[in-house]
């Protein structure tokens, strides 16, 4: 009986063995992360958003934009893959037809000979996720009031295929340079007759580019125009052009009646000290202001300080931040503009 238990053990013991054995072979022996946890397909970076912004500094003879072309999936590309772009006007046609209303400003395309294309397609190189596709415009010839779009499309992939839906992207063209962007402005108007009758308006001002890298549209107290509204643009606008020694020249844009003007740049911090005196409704007004970045301006409280010093000009500790340092710099401004304010009114915008 023993033995006859002994060898069914046998048996059983070489059966488990062989069992496992062939289990073993027939598994997969792969690692998990060594593979791709979802399918691989090309689109448009951005495509899903259907519209995505570039800037363009019209202070550049040329400037250069990008659209990216991806690969979806867990793993880098483990070989090249050439995916071709083409252009897609019709998709800023559909724009326009689908999305605007009657009396919006539709989206131009560009007019040929002023972009080109410096590559054909697009390469996603081994070990990478995603290639570009730069496009090189000349903003110089493009007008300000006008709207931009691009519309590119995937035609094409060597390897793996277009996905479904995120294989066409729109390109908003925003026209900017170096001194072009949120602003906000805190000024006093007085009558050039009675500068105790003064009016302090605080406001949030967007400095458009215009002309040339140096130069911005700036709005005199009305805001931004917008549609369905009278355009004031030519009776309340001046352009603002930074000078190679940061000082300013103020020009009216078209009907604003500007008698005279000036003012410094202060590039570090990105801090303008305008002052200008101009006609209105027969009456000669002064306008003194500063307008800090809208980087900074968004998170500060301005506290105008009791600070009468007739100078602007003090040292600053090379160690303080540049948040300090821009409050210091503001809180001067504020000094030397309120200190021969009385009681002024406040007008926010």
């Amino acid at each position: 009986m023993k033995t006859i238990k002994a060898d069914n053990m046998k048996r059983i013991a070489f059966f488990s063995i062989t069992l496992l054995l062939a289990c073993m072979a027939g598994c997969d022996n792969k690692i998990p992360m060594e593979e791709n946890l979802w399918p691989e397909t090309v689109y448009l970076v951005g495509a899903k958003d259907k519209i995505i912004n570039r800037d363009l500094n019209i202070g550049y003879e040329k400037d250069t934009i990008y659209a990216s072309v991806a690969i979806s999936g867990s793993l880098l590309a483990k070989e090249d893959v050439t995916v071709t772009v083409e252009e897609f006007p019709s998709g800023i046609e559909s724009y326009n037809q689908k999305e605007l209303s009657s009396d919006d400003i539709k989206y131009r395309t560009l007019t040929n000979g002023i972009y080109s294309f410096p590559q054909e397609n697009v390469v996603v190189k081994k070990g990478e996720t995603y290639g570009t596709y730069p496009v090189h415009i000349d903003p110089s010839t493009l007008h300000i009031d006008s709207l931009y779009m691009m519309a590119f499309k995937l035609s094409g992939t060597s390897r793996f295929e277009l996905a479904k839906e995120d294989t066409v992207v729109l390109i908003r063209l925003n026209l900017m340079n170096d001194y072009s962007g949120l602003y906000y402005m805190d000024g006093v108007i007085k009558p050039a007759d009675n500068p105790k009758d003064s009016v302090i308006y605080k406001s949030p001002r967007t400095l458009q580019a215009v002309v040339d890298g140096n130069t911005v549209r700036m709005y005199h107290q009305k805001n931004e125009w917008s549609k369905g509204s009278t355009d004031y643009r030519p009776d309340f606008c001046f352009n603002i052009t930074v000078n190679p020694d940061n000082s300013v020249t103020l020009k009216s844009w078209d009907k604003f009646k500007l008698i005279s003007g000036g003012g410094k740049y202060y590039p570090e911090m990105e801090v303008y000290d305008l002052w200008y005196t101009f006609e209105e409704d027969g009456i000669q007004k002064k306008t003194r202001g500063f307008y800090s970045s809208g980087s900074f301006a968004l998170h500060r409280p301005l506290t105008v300080a009791s600070i009468t010093s007739n100078s602007l000009s003090f040292s600053l500790s090379s160690s303080a931040s540049k948040r300090l340092r821009t409050e210091l710099f503001l809180t001067s401004l504020s000094g030397n503009m309120y200190s021969s304010t009385d009681t002024p009114n406040i007008v926010t915008s």
